[in-house]
């Protein structure tokens, strides 16, 4: 309830930056120096949104299994619209890469489940990684999609990778970058749910996130 109740302000707060920064373009005072910082609160707010936003969801996923509402869905056309909605606009400029090869097929998922599959895995590559831009690659198999997450940072202890989906877990070496410890829970639960399997691989080069999806036509619902 008490989570619950956050949403409201976050919201609020959102809202009057982005009227502030309508105005503020409008009337011509947008200097370099207000930019950087609106743009800063709301880089801010985002996170705090989104750690929310995980604490609500692990709290369902604690009381019960989540609820899928699969959809045939091209994991492609999706995926680019992904990253335009949410990593097009970086303050720091950097780009999220898309690699696709193979055949296109369509995936059965719950569309919502996927976006947050997506995002947490994305924002967590660009986190780590040393100023350089992460890769999503999407291979399309024989018989399933296989989604790929890499970065470039600071890897994973080995001792930490059987924990790494464990709820508020947190690898030894992540230092003061911010972080609930939730989003990979999250991610396994979703990933589980909608019968695709997740892996990860790390070494002092970068980590890389495996997932797979059967195909729509591989489904038996």
């Amino acid at each position: 309830m008490a989570t619950h109740e956050f949403k409201t302000p976050i919201t609020a707060i959102s809202s009057s930056i982005e009227l502030l920064e309508t105005k503020m373009q409008r009337d011509e005072l947008m200097l370099p120096f207000y930019e950087r910082n609106l743009s800063r609160i709301k880089e801010e707010i985002t996170i705090l949104s989104n750690m929310v936003d995980d604490i609500l969801i692990s709290g369902s996923i604690i009381a019960s299994s989540p609820v899928t509402h699969p959809e045939v869905t091209d994991a492609t056309t999706f995926t680019r619209t992904i990253k335009q909605q949410y990593f097009d606009q970086r303050p720091d400029k950097r780009l999220l890469k898309i690699k696709i090869s193979g055949t296109r097929q369509d995936i059965y998922i719950d569309r919502s489940q996927f976006t947050s599959i997506l995002t947490n895995l994305v924002s967590n590559a660009f986190k780590y990684s040393h100023g350089k831009n992460p890769l999503l690659s999407l291979h399309y198999r024989k018989k399933y999609l296989c989604i790929k997450i890499k970065d470039n940072g600071i890897g994973i202890p080995e001792k930490d990778i059987r924990l790494l989906f464990t709820p508020f877990f947190r690898a030894g070496n992540v230092g003061a970058r911010e972080g609930a410890g939730l989003g990979l829970a999250i991610v396994k639960c979703f990933v589980n749910a909608n019968n695709g399997t997740i892996a990860v691989s790390s070494d002092t080069t970068g980590t890389v996130f495996t997932i797979t999806f059967p195909y729509a036509t591989d489904t038996s619902s």
